[in-house]
């Protein structure tokens, strides 16, 4: 797993931020800076690539010394962070993803997942982003922070986290996700399968988000704000 600070001021509470398969750092950059320019006083780490699952112990020794830490993940960082050793997480927020993330009734279907991996290229990663933004004034937004990876990594990648579902499934960590932010219009990771796998836990849903999230929420403050819902 790679990891990247944000914002490291000794605050004294930390925000973990797991990012979306086959993402880097520039959604982070984008969304701390909008989060600043609103008076964002948390310390920030950012994970993603998730070929492995394991924090550097350098990285678990820094936040090991935060008091307070809330977790927000999107995509397959929602199932990646409960793979992952952490410190007591306080509150935890899923978005447009969940635990079960190879699962016709509560992610996204087998068939389709496979589809995905044994196809991906150049091409179908600009279908795929399409799908992913929903609208064009979305896709123009994600392709300001467009990742800087390969069409051969992010495939490795999707390659690892199925065999890392195969051998773990839906794993419990020591603990769970306060509430979840469903978007109506997800091509990726539907609502009605979000919505099946996190019965029980406050929703909230936004009926015209697509999978790419960052243009409805522009900072992290609007994120956070769900949790007193």
């Amino acid at each position: 797993m790679q990891t990247v600070w944000l914002r490291k001021e000794g605050a004294e509470k930390l925000l973990l931020l797991f990012n979306g398969w086959g993402m880097d750092g520039r959604i982070g950059d984008h969304l701390l800076e909008k989060s600043l320019s609103e008076k964002f006083t948390m310390d920030l780490l950012l994970c993603y690539d998730y070929r492995n699952l394991e924090l550097d112990t350098i990285v678990m020794e820094e936040i090991a010394h935060y008091n307070h830490i809330t977790l927000v993940a999107w995509s397959f960082g929602v199932w990646a962070a409960q793979q992952t050793t952490l410190p007591p997480i306080a509150e935890a927020i899923a978005i447009n993803g969940t635990i079960s993330p190879i699962e016709a009734e509560k992610g996204i279907r087998p068939d389709v997942f496979m589809a995905t991996l044994s196809t991906w290229s150049e091409e179908n990663r600009q279908r795929f982003n399409r799908r992913m933004c929903g609208t064009s004034e979305a896709l123009e937004l994600f392709t300001s922070m467009m990742p800087n990876r390969s069409v051969e990594d992010q495939q490795e990648e999707l390659a690892r986290l199925q065999k890392h579902v195969l051998v773990t499934g839906s794993t419990t960590a020591a603990w769970s996700y306060n509430h979840a932010i469903i978007g109506g219009r997800d091509l990726i990771f539907p609502a009605q399968q979000q919505s099946s796998a996190w019965k029980g836990i406050p929703q909230t849903l936004i009926s015209d988000m697509p999978h790419f999230p960052f243009l409805h929420f522009k900072n992290l403050q609007e994120v956070l704000a769900c949790l007193s819902r």
